[in-house]
């Protein structure tokens, strides 16, 4: 029997009201392709990787050898650490993994471009700010035939290797050898600066109340609009955003999507990775959980109101299913079957759409392996004791909408395909129902 569905309780009563309309205003056309694409591939994951992922680690390793039709001892890496708080420490432990994982250790560095100084080395990791402008370096780079970009802080990352938006030496370097055929991979903000313009910070609630900002607002509570900036854009075919199903992430990436002219976007989950294969024109998914790929070609936007939309096509696939960008066409993996008969009855209303893990839930049981052509998602904050502000969310099935359901390794794996999606501001009311003192009645002694 399948895993049993689990329910989203509802935790006050709602009344809903004043949806506003969606007028027809079409997104604008995605950037043109460049004239000269690039010979490599990305290894894109969406944070927490853990050391035991033998298929996010293989796949990065594979594609370095391919490079130069290496052998895995032979493959030449340098580990990027500026964004790391912990710079050494957390270079050191993906060089760890990689020799793990049939590396050879002198064939691994680690490259000496950081803000910050770690705490646990001697060395003060932060006098290497300057790095990307030594040319000696960037020579160096041009021998690997991998990059890996560790996690952290994003910003720390653009504010070394660009300067007044123009690439440094290294980054040159490393733009050079991923043209050429180099593999260029990494997790969190690793995966973040993948995409330009890349999101920086921001809640999917606070984008759609609120829209974007292009000044930094990290942990600014007040401000939880979605933060586009300037990207390293190695993957030039759409938005990436990284922590995706497990923090709720999709609505800032939809309005970060529209606002930066992305037709396409998309969000990879923790401890997966997004496999990008130029040549191919193909993302392959491995790892734990899925990529949710978010299509904006047929929406429309309201003019009223920052964020309400109608058709947003929405997709979810897991470990051995690919896409292909220039066709949108999808390959499912022969493991996972279409469903053709639907397990679960209808789904009661999600109550937090943007909690973790509720997009996978509500994709997949609740939709389309749900014996309903609807599923209902709800946000929203209250403003004062007994109103608050929101969206509702309707994900419909369509006539192409298709789902998959099956075991790999005897693990479940789902696929949705072509899911209509619209998002509608709305208003919340809470009702508070007076119980009376006279009929009320004292515990029994």
């Amino acid at each position: 029997m399948r895993k049993w569905k689990y329910a989203f309780a509802v935790a006050a009563v709602l009344i809903v009201c004043s949806v506003l309309g969606v007028q027809s205003v079409t997104q604008s056309e995605s950037n043109a392709t460049p004239a000269e694409e690039a010979k490599g591939s990305l290894v894109i994951v969406g944070g927490a990787l853990s050391s035991d992922n033998a298929d996010v680690y293989e796949s990065f390793l594979s594609l370095a050898q391919d490079f130069r039709n290496k052998t895995k001892e032979e493959v030449k890496i340098g580990i990027m650490p500026t964004a790391s708080s912990e710079p050494f420490q957390s270079a050191s432990s993906y060089k760890n993994d990689f020799i793990s994982y049939g590396a050879n250790e002198e064939n691994i560095d680690i490259i000496p471009i950081a803000v910050s100084d770690d705490p646990t080395t001697d060395e003060d990791e932060s006098k290497w700010a300057n790095g990307a402008y030594d040319k000696k370096l960037a020579q160096k780079v041009t021998e690997y035939d991998a990059i890996w970009f560790v996690g952290g802080n994003q910003l720390d990352y653009t504010n070394s290797l660009l300067v007044n938006g123009e690439d440094t030496p290294v980054l040159t370097s490393i733009r050079d050898i991923y043209h050429s055929g180099a593999v260029l991979g990494g997790s969190s903000a690793g995966a973040a600066i993948m995409s330009d313009p890349m999101i920086g910070a921001g809640t999917s609630l606070g984008a759609l109340n609120g829209g974007v900002t292009y000044e930094d607002n990290y942990g600014d509570e007040d401000d939880n609009r979605v933060f586009l900036t300037k990207g390293l854009g190695f993957f030039e075919n759409g938005m990436v955003d990284q922590h995706f199903v497990k923090r709720g992430r999709f609505g800032r990436l939809i309005v970060g999507a529209w606002d930066a002219g992305k037709e396409m976007a998309y969000g990879i989950d923790e401890n997966s990775a997004m496999i990008i294969r130029n040549e191919k024109k193909s993302i392959e998914v491995v790892g734990e959980s899925g990529l949710v790929i978010v299509d904006l070609s047929k929406a429309k936007k309201t003019t009223d109101f920052p964020s309400a939309m109608k058709d947003v096509s929405i997709s979810y696939i897991e470990k051995g299913d690919r896409y292909f960008w220039d066709t949108k066409k999808y390959n499912i993996t022969g493991d996972k079957p279409s469903i053709e008969e639907p397990y679960y009855p209808a789904s009661s209303v999600n109550n937090s759409i943007f909690g973790e893990d509720a997009l996978k839930q509500l994709l997949t049981y609740d939709l389309v392996d749900s014996k309903t052509d609807q599923a209902i998602g709800l946000d929203y904050v209250l403003t004062s004791e007994k109103k608050g502000e929101g969206f509702k969310l309707v994900f419909s099935k369509e006539q192409d909408t298709k789902g998959y359901w099956g075991k790999i390794n005897g693990v479940e794996s789902y696929a949705a395909i072509n899911v209509s999606l619209d998002l509608n501001p709305i208003e919340i009311k809470l009702k508070e129902d007076k119980v009376k003192e006279n009929k009320m009645e004292k515990f029994p002694k």
